[in-house]
């Protein structure tokens, strides 16, 4: 009986930790995807403010072109900073909407239930069974 519980937690913990494993490589993949993507961003957006520092300085003096694009970028800096602080405040939803919400949540989830119920007995049964060795089988 021991032996069944222990061969059962250790595959389930090893099927967990594969898919543990497997999030976690499509995570960091994703995130040097967005970093690079990133790095490219930032690297274009130099390059703009070089052509626009360009531009204005043809126009005007070199150094008037070096105050236009720095007031220029520290003002978009100012407004990000402070749009980035700016914190909602969630709306009161009404007591009403939220329980009928729930009930409709609760309907649709005992619908999916009782559909896969009827679709894996024999899975369930075997479940069943399993869990009510393992729960059996416990030293007090």
């Amino acid at each position: 009986m021991s032996l069944m519980r222990t061969l059962l937690l250790t595959a389930a913990l090893r099927q967990g930790a594969d898919g543990a494993k497997r999030r976690m490589q499509r995570g960091l993949a994703r995130a040097a995807i967005v970093a690079l993507g990133g790095l490219f961003v930032l690297g274009g957006f130099v390059f703009l403010v070089v052509a626009a520092h360009d531009a204005v300085a043809d126009w005007l003096d070199p150094l008037a072109a070096k105050l236009i694009c720095g007031g220029a970028l520290l003002v978009v800096g100012i407004i990000l900073f402070f749009a980035g602080r700016h914190t909602r405040r969630p709306q009161r939803i009404s007591q009403q909407a939220t329980a009928a919400a729930v009930g409709d949540a609760a309907a649709a989830i005992t619908d999916d239930v009782e559909a896969a119920m009827s679709r894996h007995a024999g899975v369930l049964t075997i479940g069943a069974f399993v869990l009510g060795l393992l729960l059996s089988s416990r030293r007090r």
